[in-house]
């Protein structure tokens, strides 16, 4: 996720570059067109083509080539001829290829004449643009073609996913992922202009959750909701990415984890497969060493005794999951007794931020979410510092930029014992693949302070059966290991620990995962049932001390009722409690005190 991350610019998504446009000629040096190209970064890379006028989007991580000799590379030129496409017809501007896996590949061409797209196979995707997805050996293809302005041909751009990066995943998982990056991203972000102006469900959906200063858990999905089936120019909004990723974001906030498994299926229906090599392809899975066995250990036990002696735990997670929050929360007391005094979260905007208690929503975009802010609550309550390590935008190397400001902020203390804990594959060891010079920021944070670390990741293998072992059971979390000639191995050199999680958050105690004291309590729900003249209504639970010295904080619980129920089942500790009732079609929400003795 790519993520501090500024809600705005690092959401969704994986950071870095793109480029655009070009035409005619067949020479092998730069095409004369290439000097108006021009660059903005953020967390995406913009190009815009001034000659042209034209500009796209790349989410991603990518070395971009902005002024290629003029050579299509083999498999460029193969669809060339087979689009009956000569070389001065097309002139390449642009190449990049990521430095992470997957192994994606782009083509940027501009493309003279008027192909008969549809002819030559391609499908309409939007108002005079086309679409084609196909395999090439071993490789996902997928193209685009849109007109340029000033009627100057089209933009003819060609991705690939290489199979070698990953060559045990299925071309159903590459596809998805495939379908993610480009065709709900980067072909309709191709538009007139210096920047795309592309409407954000990123922004859609924060706007609605600061409507109110204390946050509105229940304005996203309201927002999102009328997003998804609204008219669109061209294209049917409710296939991008990013609203995908919004949904099933603010779903997760919301406590609706039903609705999180909901979107991602959706996503997962929506991906354009291409026909498979072998009947049996888009069943396999990616098991790695599949001849060998895979074998279980309960996760939180086996993490605490191979993290003695480190001076580094980094866990990481999938943003969309709470559970990955619970199995950080339930480290901790034993962290805390090995003598890890820091946590460390990626999601923290800046370390001023971080230190003020209770956390304000604006602190990071992930603490948001109830079981996060619990995370930290329970990290506080147990004496855990807060550190912020998020590179800046002035540091163009952002796994680099990490480890540089993890390292920085506790280097004072040379006993130092760290749990970090952040997104995707920054937690990885190693180089990553295919790059010598390209490290991940666990690797970076090796080199920089000498320490050893215990690098673990959950967001990788599934809960379903695999190599031996059954789906791991409901409210559990497991190290799997491999057995391999008698030893127990990671599947996954990158990482030391990689474990299953299935962890139930309706059986946290809330709001400290590690209390004792926790009591059931039934909260009557029935003069709060959701009418046609209330619409929609959410329930966010809040600490009232917390409550009585800021508004703008993360509730401890979040859920949005239904019709059906009448009562919820929570396990907390005694104190004092405020609940806040919102509905999606009034204004004046409902608020009440909950004493817990």
């Amino acid at each position: 996720m790519l993520i501090s991350h500024n809600p705005l610019s690092y959401l969704p998504l994986r950071a870095s570059l793109i480029a655009c446009t070009i035409g005619l000629g067949a020479c092998a040096s730069p095409h004369p067109l290439t000097k108006s190209n021009e660059q903005q970064k953020t967390m995406t890379t913009t190009f815009y083509n001034r000659q042209l006028n034209t500009s796209l989007l790349l989410n991603g991580d990518y070395d971009i080539e902005l002024r290629p000799k003029n050579k299509p590379d083999a498999v460029t030129k193969l669809r060339l001829k087979q689009l009956g496409l000569s070389r001065r017809q097309a002139a390449l501007v642009f190449t990049g290829k990521t430095y992470i896996d997957p192994t994606y590949r782009i083509r940027g061409l501009r493309v003279v004449g008027s192909p008969d797209w549809h002819a030559l196979g391609f499908q309409e995707n939007g108002t005079g643009r086309y679409q084609r997805t196909d395999t090439v050996g071993q490789d996902l293809l997928m193209e685009y073609a849109a007109p340029l302005p000033d009627k100057q041909g089209w933009l003819y751009l060609v991705a690939t996913d290489e199979g070698s990066s990953r060559p045990g995943t299925s071309i159903r998982d590459r596809s998805f992922e495939m379908d993610a990056e480009f065709v709900t991203f980067t072909f309709p972000s191709v538009q007139k202009g210096r920047w795309p102006r592309v409407v954000s469900p990123v922004r859609l959906a924060n706007d609605a959750f600061l409507s109110r200063p204390n946050g509105d858990y229940l304005a996203p999905l309201s927002a999102l909701a009328q997003s998804r089936h609204a008219p669109s120019a061209g294209n049917d909004p409710s296939l991008d990415g990013m609203l995908w990723q919004m949904l099933q974001q603010y779903h997760a906030m919301a406590g609706n984890t039903d609705s999180v498994e909901y979107f991602q299926q959706q996503g997962w229906n929506n991906v354009r497969i291409p026909a498979p090599s072998s009947p049996t392809e888009t069943t396999r899975r990616p098991t790695p060493m599949s001849s060998d066995t895979l074998v279980s250990l309960d996760a939180v036990p086996e993490i605490l005794r191979k993290a003695a002696g480190v001076q580094a735990v980094m866990l990481n997670e999938s943003h969309t999951f709470g559970r990955h929050r619970a199995l950080a929360a339930a480290l901790l007391p034993g962290l805390y007794q090995q003598g890890f005094r820091y946590l460390a979260l990626e999601t923290l905007e800046d370390s001023a931020a971080a230190s003020l208690d209770p956390l304000p929503l604006k602190a990071g975009f992930y603490t948001r979410e109830a079981t996060f802010a619990n995370l930290i609550r329970t990290a506080r309550h147990l004496g855990f510092t807060l550190v912020a390590y998020e590179a800046t935008r002035d540091q163009k190397e952002r796994e680099l930029g990490e480890a540089t400001n993890l390292y920085n902020a506790v280097r004072h203390d040379p006993a130092a014992k760290v749990f970090v804990y952040g997104g995707g594959s920054h937690m990885n060891r190693l180089i990553m693949p295919g790059q010598a010079d390209k490290k991940w920021m666990a690797q970076h944070l090796i080199d920089l302070s000498g320490w050893r670390i215990l690098s673990i990741n959950q967001a990788r293998m599934s809960n379903e059966a695999r190599g031996g072992l059954v789906a791991a059971p409901a409210g559990t979390a497991q190290v799997v290991y491999q057995l391999h000639k008698g030893k127990r191995l990671s599947p996954y050199p990158e990482n030391d620990l990689v474990v299953r999680n299935n962890l139930d958050l309706g059986q946290l105690p809330l709001p400290y995962s590690d209390a004792t004291n926790a009591q059931l309590v039934s909260l009557d729900v029935r003069p709060f049932k959701p009418t046609t003249t209330t619409g929609r209504r959410m329930v966010q639970l809040y600490l009232q001390p917390e409550l009585a010295m800021r508004e703008d904080i993360s509730p401890i619980y979040t859920h949005e009722l239904r019709a059906s129920e009448d009562a919820l089942s929570l396990r907390l500790i005694p104190g004092r409690y405020v609940y806040r009732v919102l509905s999606e079609k009034q204004k004046e929400e409902v608020r009440k005190e909950l004493v817990v003795k």
